[in-house]
């Protein structure tokens, strides 16, 4: 097999085989009958586990609805809601650096009647300030617990790095926006020769797109919401760690649920290429456990609860998906 036709999702599956080889030898190393034990004492709270995502749900949302730039959006909250279930179950499957579940929230809108100018913008700018909540949360993670970071010097400096680095990512992205984020590829585009007639026949969604962006950030009212929104369900999410240790028999603090779940958000960011984070997700929480003084069985059954929670969301989302589908093939199928 040559270089060329070694395609993107052969890597992907790569990325996956590795992602499942490592979970798996996670589970053999510490004992598939430990692990079994540590989750058979959840009983007859196991239904819980998929509650807690619902508030994380709501809030993803309405960071999302604060994105557009209009204070009446030409959506409904109930839809939005639809639409962040079913760009979740994608993220899930696919690598989250892939952004398919971006890229799929701008279809759904479109398909929902909402302009490719208003939707890509308002995709744009949720993801934009969901990062932001994201780094306010890390680092509100850190400055609870900082003598976490005091023991172990290796992880202060890797964390450390990675904010300094996540920060320059996020100014940039504004500063991108506020130039215009596709005035750069138009212009190089014409300086090179290089796929003129595709941005020709989108130039005036491309500049439409960018006036509305610089418009949003200007206002900046929506945007301030749309963050605090969103750190927002950073903390509920807090809420779902809370109650996994508790079921589980291990912690009671919010303090510890909360350094949990920063630690996972660090290894999902920077695991991002293997599909669903598999294995090092597992792993992450292995190391994050074995800090905290918990035993090791204990972390895989934490995971394991994860997981769970992930595949009825992700099965929800694919539903939600599906119906949408079949309910757009009817139109077309009408409108003929």
């Amino acid at each position: 097999m040559d270089l060329a036709s070694f395609s993107r999702p052969h890597i992907t599956r790569g990325f996956l085989i590795v992602g499942l080889a490592l979970f798996a030898i996670l589970v053999w190393k510490i004992g598939p009958a430990l692990i079994g034990a540590v989750i058979w004492r959840v009983g007859w709270a196991f239904p819980l586990v998929v509650m807690p995502q619902i508030l994380v749900a709501l809030f993803e949302t309405l960071g999302w609805w604060f994105a557009f730039p209009d204070p009446h959006p030409p959506i409904a909250y109930r839809k939005l809601l639809e639409f962040t279930v079913g760009a979740k179950a994608i993220q899930m499957i696919t690598p989250s650096i892939a952004q398919a579940g971006e890229l799929l929230r701008i279809h759904l809108l479109r398909s929902a009647g909402v302009s490719a100018d208003v939707g890509t913008a308002s995709v744009v700018a949720a993801k934009t300030t969901i990062m932001i909540a994201e780094l306010l949360f890390i680092a509100l993670g850190l400055a609870v617990a900082p003598t976490l970071l005091t023991h172990e010097k290796s992880l202060s400096i890797s964390v450390g790095i990675g904010l300094f680095l996540m920060s320059l990512l996020i100014v940039g992205i504004l500063l991108w926006q506020r130039v215009g984020l596709f005035a750069p590829a138009i212009w190089l585009s014409r300086r090179l020769k290089v796929l003129t007639a595709f941005l020709d026949r989108h130039k005036d969604v491309l500049v439409s797109t960018d006036a509305i962006l610089k418009r949003y950030l200007n206002e900046g009212r929506r945007f301030v919401l749309s963050c605090a929104v969103n750190f927002l369900g950073w903390l509920a999410s807090v809420i779902e760690v809370w109650l996994f240790l508790s079921i589980l028999g291990l912690s009671h603090d919010m303090v510890t649920a909360l350094l949990v779940q920063v630690w996972l958000n660090i290894v999902v960011r920077l695991t991002g290429f293997v599909p669903g984070n598999l294995g090092t997700q597992e792993a992450g929480a292995v190391m994050i456990f074995s800090i905290l003084g918990f035993a090791p069985e204990s972390a895989i059954a934490f995971a394991v609860l994860r997981r769970v929670r992930q595949l009825v969301w992700t099965a929800a989302g694919l539903g939600i998906l599906t119906q949408a589908s079949r309910t757009s093939r009817s139109k077309v199928a009408v409108s003929e």
